[in-house]
């Protein structure tokens, strides 16, 4: 089973959107939302979810390869099931150019249900997907009796909506499991909102306003804390104390510390970034890398990689394969093969350059 995210860097997915507690959001047992729809593109429309009828709701991208493949199974499910209404909903991306009609249109026979498109991050993706705590797609909601009564990944649905139909799901069971499995994603959504909202009063300057807001999340929501965020703050604030926390961060081996130094380098990439300070915090992250520590050195390959850095960003490839073997994941052999073409292709640009000169 595999999801795809709306923005991932690498191997960090970034949640993106606003958090609700299960009483404001929905879940199984809720009355569903509206079937808030731009534009349908194929299928009549459907405007409302009558009683005593079964409906799949299911979210995708035209640039999602998990969605994509899982396409033709809804296909197969909805002429299975004529009973049951199929809706296919394109959230996590812009309609321009006639993109998702053309992606539509080609998929033909493949994709025969109704599809619509609802926005990007607007419409159901806040009033459906963020507000049940779901962060991945494809993601499928079953409606029976004008309630949600199953939400999950479409590959695994087919079991609880023939018990559905057949009004043998144990919706209360469901729900205690999802309650328990979205939780860490609720609280993931909720940080992640505010950090997002503090990041726009740093990137304006408004420094002081930033330090008050994380202090007032912090004290209403123990025991949350934004240490991604005051790590950003300090590095506008305080940079001598700054980084001397780098420093302190990069000597601990666990994968939050590293990822923290990942995450702010990247972010230093960027046009209105920092690049000085994303060297630095890389520069430091290896300077404590373990010989073991492969991922360290992997994700510091991409971000030379992301700043045009080919020959660091070899070198530290280099330094992964060696430490593959010694680490924990040394017997994934796809993970092997994907650093073997990642150092290839670093190897490739840095031939590149040297012809080039």
């Amino acid at each position: 089973m595999r999801f795809a995210f709306p923005k991932l860097v690498v191997m960090i997915g970034l949640i993106l959107g606003a958090i609700f507690a299960y009483g404001d959001g929905i879940g199984p047992g809720s009355t569903p939302p509206a079937l808030d729809v731009k534009t349908w593109y194929k299928g009549s429309a459907v405007t409302e979810f009558e009683q005593n009828k079964t409906y799949v709701v299911e979210f995708w991208a035209t640039w999602c390869g998990p969605c994509i493949q899982s396409i033709p199974h809804l296909t197969e499910m909805a002429k299975k099931n004529t009973d049951v209404t199929f809706i296919g909903i394109s959230i996590w991306e812009d309609d321009k150019d006639s993109n998702i009609k053309n992606f539509i249109d080609k998929m033909g026979e493949k994709m025969d249900y109704h599809v619509g498109y609802s926005g990007n991050k607007t419409g159901m993706s806040v009033s459906w997907m963020e507000a049940a705590g779901q962060n991945g797609i494809p993601a499928a909601f079953i409606i029976k009796n004008n309630a949600i009564q199953w939400i999950g990944h479409p590959i695994e649905m087919e079991k609880p909506l023939e018990e559905i139909k057949a009004g043998t799901f144990d919706r209360a069971a469901f729900k205690a499991a999802f309650e328990k499995g979205v939780a860490a994603t609720r609280t993931a959504i909720k940080i992640q909102s505010e950090q997002t909202a503090i990041n726009v009063l740093i990137k304006a300057g408004k420094l002081s306003e930033a330090h008050t807001r994380i202090d007032q999340f912090e004290a209403k929501n123990p025991p949350l804390k934004l240490d991604d965020t005051r790590f950003l703050l300090m590095s506008k604030q305080d940079v001598k104390a700054w980084t001397a926390l780098v420093k302190k961060t990069a000597e601990k081996s666990d994968s939050d510390s590293t990822q923290r130094l990942f995450s702010f380098a990247m972010d230093q990439t960027q046009k209105d970034g920092n690049l000085a300070q994303g060297n630095l915090v890389m520069e430091t992250s290896l300077k404590y890398a373990k010989k073991d520590d492969v991922m360290r050195f992997y994700l510091a390959a991409v971000f030379y990689d992301d700043s045009n850095n080919s020959k660091k960003a070899l070198d530290c490839m280099d330094k992964a394969l060696v430490a593959f073997p010694l680490s924990g994941i040394k017997g994934n052999k796809q993970a092997k093969e994907d650093f073997e073409k990642m150092r290839a292709a670093f190897a490739a640009k840095v031939s590149g350059k040297s012809k080039g000169n």
